[in-house]
């Protein structure tokens, strides 16, 4: 019944409903890194989705009312359903908004302010660009083999894990130092992937969608110092106040996994009130865990799980 949690997990662990968490909402190549395509699901999945889990007596809330069963001690009659969009794509308003106005159903975006400035850097792409058009791919002073598609995975994912751990206020400065055999223009995916102010101006007047913060460049947090942090995610929310008109109520971590925040982070996040603040894998929502809300869980839809 349930994509990536057993039935058995669910009573086990006595889940009361669960927080999906997606990026992109368009076609996946199959040619592409996993570790990208992942981040994908097709319109016609999200809506075999929402079809499948209605039938399943589910129900589909927004954050709001979420927010409204973490105060209360009694458990939902039936299950529910969250869905959460991450950094705002233009997918998410030109794919994924029919879908969820087609079946009625609520759903939030957390936006990353840089990315409709058009200043974010998604270097993944870049990344995934280079070991797939590439025999090999020179990073600082290494070259990894990119012969076979596994090659390029390894390679990616290797690669990937060095620049998460990069100096977040040097990212331009340390990706142009460790790419400096090529030529790179860092900017230009974003120019054709991110939403614009409209659309979030927009959005934000449908009754179905909740805009969120996630903080201005999207870095990982535990790189930063606490009044970095501070200023990531106050500038953020400062931001899509002055846009929407609306307080920002719902936070997600950037990247959201154990790699990138921990501890000190969920406490920091405590400063700013939010109803809820979400974290990137743990599972269901439950009558234990749901009292957490600096790092509730999520968990990731995969389209190859169904």
């Amino acid at each position: 019944m349930l994509t990536t949690i057993s039935r058995k997990e669910w009573q086990e662990k006595g889940a009361i409903g669960l927080v999906f968490m997606l990026h992109h909402i368009t076609k996946k190549d199959p040619n592409g890194i996993p570790s990208n395509e992942d981040l994908k699901v097709s319109p016609y999945f999200l809506e075999k989705i929402i079809i499948k889990y209605k039938k399943k007596g589910f129900v589909f809330i927004s954050l709001d009312q979420l927010f409204t069963i973490i105060l209360s001690d009694e458990s939902p009659k039936r299950p529910f359903i969250c869905f959460t969009i991450d950094d705002g794509y233009l997918d998410n308003y030109t794919n994924a908004l029919p879908v969820f106005e087609k079946y009625n159903v609520p759903f939030a975006i957390f936006v990353a302010t840089d990315f409709i400035e058009r200043k974010a850097i998604l270097w993944w792409d870049i990344l995934e660009e280079l070991v797939q058009q590439n025999n090999y791919v020179h990073f600082n002073d290494e070259t990894f083999f990119c012969l076979s598609f596994q090659d390029k995975w390894n390679t990616f994912r290797t690669i990937r894990e060095r620049i998460l751990k990069f100096d977040q206020n040097k990212l331009l400065e340390s990706l142009e130092n460790s790419f400096f055999q090529y030529s790179i223009d860092w900017f230009l995916p974003i120019q054709e992937k991110a939403m614009s102010w409209n659309h979030i101006r927009e959005l934000s007047k449908n009754p179905l969608c909740t805009i969120g913060g996630h903080t201005t460049t999207h870095p990982a947090l535990n790189k930063l110092s606490k009044s970095e942090i501070h200023q990531e995610v106050s500038a953020n929310i400062s931001k899509l106040k002055e846009v929407t008109g609306k307080k920002i109520n719902h936070f997600a971590f950037p990247y959201g996994s154990s790699n990138e925040i921990g501890e000190r982070e969920y406490q920091l996040i405590k400063e700013f009130n939010f109803r809820t603040a979400f974290i990137a894998y743990g599972g269901c929502i439950t009558n234990e865990n749901k009292y957490d809300i600096t790092h509730l869980p999520r968990v990731y839809l995969h389209e190859r799980y169904i």
